[in-house]
């Protein structure tokens, strides 16, 4: 294996605490600082746009600068703009500085998840990708429950002042261990384009935005339905602990399962397992009160292992229908992926001041099951890898 896909991943690390976190520092935030839930959930819409459309738009102004030093720095940007969310005072600043963050995270991601797949063997890119999936699943076992009882313990700011000196640390480390010569990306905006005329790209990303649309507030809200099945907040890092260890176990096997069986058809799979694991939540607030978290920790921890098998397949499969062009298929994907999560948290702020939590995968799962009907409609890629 590449030694350079564990510096990646050690980044790749940082980001996904502050991006897995942030779901269940959500009440916390908006009881500091005066706001609702719903209106505490635009710190996730505002983040997704940006990590939507920034990164590509910066991309465009890096053509020259070498891999290195374009990850390098989104990681160092990324730990100046969780020293400056520590030092928010109004919910306004906070939504902005955070807007900022969510592009360097996704400069970031991006360019490691490509670079990733461009230098895979054949056969593997999967198990290469894995490699960076395994970072941010080892963040969401580990690093995001132990923010949360941090943040619960000592506050939410304390947990920013950490993830600031990680980053900056892991900012350095890429700097001095990565290679030299990994050339950036040089495509043009036309060159772009035109990625949308491979066969089932559109489809695709289609797919990804009404999939997310659908799944995504079970992330967002997971504070909220905690209390609609019964459990206390305050049982918080257990339930993400779950989720992590479901993150673990994908990020061990999703990569080698669509390498064997295709990315298309593991991604199909996963989705249909997304939406049981939805139709679960359902319910949760009829299960016994003295099993209701054991209930809700199995469920977080099949929603992290389903949904991230997914993530893995798609991505995989954009590689493939585009291999001329894998770090435009992997950033447009991501761009259709954080817009969905984008809508998401806006509609599902909505649903869950006016309606109640539980009503959210009510809504989602007819929507994840149109996104696999179009995702029927994406051709296979050339060759299975």
């Amino acid at each position: 294996m590449d030694s350079r896909l564990y510096w990646l991943a050690l980044a790749a690390f940082v980001g996904a605490i502050e991006g897995g976190l942030i779901a269940g520092l959500l009440p916390l935030i908006g009881a500091d600082l005066g706001v609702s839930l719903g209106q505490a959930g635009l710190l996730v819409l505002f983040y997704s746009l940006a990590y939507a459309f920034g990164p590509p738009l910066l991309a465009l102004l890096l053509g020259g600068v070498g891999r290195r030093r374009i990850l390098a720095g989104a990681e160092f940007g990324f730990a100046v703009c969780a020293l400056l969310i520590v030092l928010a005072t109004t919910f306004e600043a906070l939504v902005v500085v955070r807007t900022a963050l969510a592009v360097a995270a996704g400069t970031y991601t991006g360019t490691a998840m490509a670079t990733a797949a461009m230098i895979a063997p054949y056969g593997k890119r999967g198990r290469y990708m894995q490699v960076i999936s395994m970072g941010q699943a080892i963040a969401a076992l580990a690093g995001v429950p132990l923010g949360a009882w941090i943040a619960a313990e000592f506050g939410w700011r304390l947990v920013y002042v950490m993830l600031s000196v990680m980053a900056g640390l892991a900012a350095l480390a890429l700097y001095v261990k990565l290679p030299r010569g990994m050339a950036g990306d040089t495509l043009t905006i036309k060159d772009r384009l035109r990625v949308l005329r491979n066969p089932g790209m559109g489809p695709a990303l289609l797919s990804t935005l009404i999939f997310m649309i659908g799944s995504a507030p079970m992330m967002v809200y997971i504070g909220a339905l905690m209390t609609a099945a019964g459990v206390g907040y305050d049982t918080l890092p257990l339930v993400l602990l779950a989720g992590g260890i479901g993150a673990i176990a994908c990020s061990a096997t999703a990569g080698r399962m669509a390498d064997r069986f295709g990315s298309a058809r593991t991604a199909m799979i996963a989705g249909v397992a997304v939406t049981v694991v939805m139709l679960v939540f359902v319910g949760l607030p009829h299960v016994p009160a003295d099993l209701a978290l054991p209930a809700l920790m199995l469920t977080v921890g099949a929603q992290g292992f389903v949904v991230r098998t997914y993530s893995i397949a798609v991505a995989s499969h954009m590689a493939q229908i585009a291999p001329g062009a894998v770090p435009v298929a992997i950033s447009l994907n991501m761009s259709a992926f954080q817009i969905g999560m984008a809508v998401a948290a806006a509609v599902g702020g909505i649903v869950v001041d006016g309606w109640g939590a539980i009503t959210l995968p009510l809504i989602g799962a007819p929507l994840v099951i149109i996104s696999l009907i179009v995702w029927r409609s994406v051709p296979e890629g050339p060759g299975e890898n």
